[in-house]
């Protein structure tokens, strides 16, 4: 249809409001907001502990993924994106996180992307986390933006920059061959990121002005407090997609859903109905 890209289709009817926003900010770095959560992860812990126990290798990370998965299928404002000045909506749901090859300062890194459809569960996702993370630790990359990067990185600066530009302007009108965007962590409805794994807690992350990623969700170190586990979250967001009464829903779904991990055995497209 006309007006749609590849990947997206573009949003009919939208408020005047949105068009004026989008107009004043006419980047992704000048429509963040930033939201700072302490979750109750308590009931999510005990959850995965015993698919753990029954020889699952399920993870937290999994299951963050999953929750991820299944806010942007309920709320499908998450979804979607500006670019050129227009609003759109993600043909599918991905998310895209960064893997080390191995836990060194010096380890590459590398982008990956997971679709997600509408019938995968928990452990869909999870094997397929693990497929790719593995791929990585032996030292196995999928191509694609992986490549694309070594190659447009080791141009000589002059080069590089005409490159670079190029790139930009294809990104903008949404005409980067797939050699850039397939496994590119910034064409993906949101980035997450596990850095509790380091031991700190959920922080601010800035946006890209490049790809489609409206949103940035970074989960926090897993803490006891007064016999609860806590984990702190910070999401960063593009506000031309959605008001904030809906950030906060969403916000709240969230927490719902790892306050009631049981919603976690349904399909991802399965919309949540917080009671």
């Amino acid at each position: 249809m006309f007006g749609n890209r590849r990947d997206a289709r573009k949003v009919k009817n939208v408020h005047g409001t949105t068009n004026i926003l989008i107009d004043f900010k006419p980047n992704r770095s000048l429509g963040e907001v930033y939201m700072n959560d302490l979750i109750d992860v308590t009931e999510f812990v005990k959850y995965i502990d015993q698919l753990k126990k029954r020889n699952s290798d399920i993870t937290y990370f999994h299951g963050m993924a999953y929750i991820m998965a299944k806010v942007l299928y309920s709320k499908p404002y998450m979804n979607r994106f500006v670019a050129n000045r227009t609003l759109y909506e993600h043909n599918d749901v991905s998310l895209s996180f960064v893997a080390k090859a191995e836990f060194e300062d010096e380890s590459v890194e590398y982008l990956t992307v997971l679709k997600i459809g509408y019938n995968d569960t928990l452990e869909s996702i999870s094997s397929t986390i693990k497929e790719k993370v593995n791929r990585i630790r032996s030292h196995k990359n999928d191509g694609g933006a992986n490549n694309a990067v070594e190659v447009v990185g080791h141009l000589p600066k002059c080069l590089r920059v005409i490159v670079t530009g190029a790139i930009k302007w294809m990104d903008k009108h949404g005409c980067l061959p797939k050699t850039i965007t397939d496994g590119n962590i910034y064409y993906s409805s949101a980035i997450i990121s596990n850095i509790g794994t380091f031991k700190v807690g959920g922080i601010y992350h800035n946006l890209a002005d490049f790809g489609t990623a409206s949103s940035l969700i970074t989960f926090g170190e897993i803490k006891e407090i007064n016999g609860r586990k806590y984990m702190e979250l910070g999401a960063t967001i593009d506000e031309r997609i959605a008001d904030g009464f809906y950030f906060c829903k969403a916000l709240k779904l969230i927490e719902y859903l790892f306050a009631n991990p049981k919603e976690l055995n349904k399909v991802a497209g399965e919309k949540v109905i917080m009671k």
